[in-house]
């Protein structure tokens, strides 16, 4: 997880041919709104609010377009 709480795994394909798209994923605190450091990942409390932080997960998925296999008309 990066200093800005964010997370980005690459696209990759798997052994059997299916492909994983890229994503990142963002994690806040549920209380206050606050972007969770890799500190307070650690900790579980909150710096801004001292609340336990019970994470909100926002994940943006990047699409990509696969070309066809087989016959097209």
């Amino acid at each position: 997880m990066g200093k800005d709480s964010s997370m980005i795994v690459e696209s990759k394909t798997l052994k059997d041919g299916t492909i994983v798209n890229k994503y990142e994923t963002h994690l806040e605190c549920s209380s206050c709104g606050m972007h969770v450091d890799a500190e307070e990942y650690e900790s579980g409390i909150c710096s801004d609010c001292g609340a336990a932080w019970n994470g909100k997960q926002h994940t943006k998925v990047y699409v990509t377009s696969v070309p066809a296999s087989g016959q097209t008309s």
